[in-house]
């Protein structure tokens, strides 16, 4: 009968710590990705500083990384008909998605 209680005791902490684990990695995910999200608002490529197991002076060369600062151009300068032209590009590409996936469904 004292095996019971201590059972119980192991399989409650080892619950708890898959728990605790979880809303962990969430957390991290979120903020990995909220901070991929800002680089490429910024113009940067996606991993400059998210990518969390290497850091940037390996992945960028000095000459790439100055070039990436000159040909900077923040999300803010882009104006209302750049909009404009990009929706209207996802509204096409919406539309062939949607004929290639009809098409798909007549093949079956």
């Amino acid at each position: 009968m004292t095996a019971v209680p201590i059972l119980t005791v192991i399989f409650v902490f080892i619950i708890i710590t898959t728990i605790l684990d979880q809303r962990h990695s969430l957390r991290k995910r979120k903020i990995d990705a909220a901070l991929r999200m800002r680089e490429m608002e910024l113009g940067l490529p996606p991993g400059t500083y998210s990518g969390y197991n290497h850091k940037w002076k390996k992945r960028f060369k000095e000459e790439d990384w100055e070039k990436l600062i000159k040909n900077f151009k923040p999300a803010s300068s882009t104006t209302r008909a750049d909009l404009k032209e990009g929706i209207n590009d996802l509204q096409e590409r919406l539309a062939n998605l949607e004929t290639i996936m009809a098409s798909e469904k007549d093949k079956e």
